[in-house]
């Protein structure tokens, strides 16, 4: 009796998933599914030896990002604002993200929300995901219009510190 093919199963391999890590994925000791990456700075940000060990049993690959990837991931930082809230390392995280087109494991808000703006998927770690994408930008108190930089280009008013989100 010769077995035929069935409807209901699929047989095709499963597809290779990149995950890039930040440093929470070894602080909370949570690995993700997949080939687990990390960038140098994310390595140097872990000081006990019990992450420092994680980073080893979880077999990550440590990899430097490329300065294309670099520079897109910064470019997408400062277009939804969060230029100012990612650290060196959130953005060689991203940047190498970027690069594979990967998974992004991280618990960081500011850098879920430039991920999601790319199209990168994510996978929390410890915290909850972001609800909603964001983008900030700056609104002169004096006449109302939207700017970038130290002051209103129609006005002259000074920036406020904070920058509001408009979803």
């Amino acid at each position: 009796m010769v077995r035929e093919k069935s409807k209901y199963y699929n047989f095709q391999e499963p597809l290779h998933v990149y995950v890039v890590a930040d440093a929470s994925v070894f602080i909370w000791g949570k690995r993700p599914a997949g080939e687990l990456i990390t960038v140098p700075a994310v390595e140097a940000e872990l000081k006990d030896i019990r992450t420092k060990s994680l980073l080893h049993i979880f077999d990550t690959r440590v990899e430097s990002p490329s300065p294309q990837a670099r520079k897109a991931a910064e470019r997408a930082a400062t277009q939804t604002g969060d230029l100012k809230a990612l650290s060196s390392a959130d953005l060689d995280v991203l940047a190498k993200a970027l690069e594979y087109r990967a998974v992004l494991a991280t618990d960081d808000y500011a850098l879920q929300n430039v991920a999601l703006h790319l199209g990168l998927k994510i996978e929390t770690i410890g915290q909850p995901r972001i609800k909603r994408l964001l983008k900030h930008v700056q609104r002169c108190q004096g006449c109302g219009s939207k700017f970038e930089g130290e002051a209103c280009a129609d006005c002259g008013t000074p920036a406020r510190k904070k920058k509001r989100c408009i979803r």
